[in-house]
């Protein structure tokens, strides 16, 4: 029998996915401290994204420059396509979690080498 999940539960589910993002980086003292500014922030997740509500305009663009820190668990623990970083009164931002590289790189013309 599948039941609703509550919202006690919503939250400790986002809890384990921000602590798993944490531990990720549990070797490296310096980019986990660089990751402190999340935990101000209310983290949820949608159907396909990742949804970090932010305190204000300013404190957005502190946690917008650690987007590159956490686009590596997102993607290894696939649960998220997309990062969305909410402020009030302002339009949101959205990081894709997996960067493709474009096609021009993924195929080889010869030119290398000359």
């Amino acid at each position: 029998m599948v039941r609703p999940v509550g919202l006690r539960e919503a939250e400790g589910a986002m809890e384990r996915v921000i602590q798993a993002v944490l531990s990720f980086y549990r070797e490296d003292p310096e980019l986990l401290r660089r990751l402190d500014p999340l935990r101000a922030c209310r983290v949820s997740r949608g159907w396909s994204g990742l949804r970090i509500e932010c305190r204000d305009c300013a404190h957005r663009a502190v946690v917008c420059r650690v987007v590159e820190l956490l686009r590596p668990p997102l993607e290894a623990l696939a649960l998220v396509r997309e990062i969305r970083l909410l402020a009030p009164g302002a339009e949101p931002l959205v990081f894709p979690v997996s960067v493709p590289l474009p096609s021009s790189l993924l195929t080889y013309d010869g030119s290398i080498g000359d």
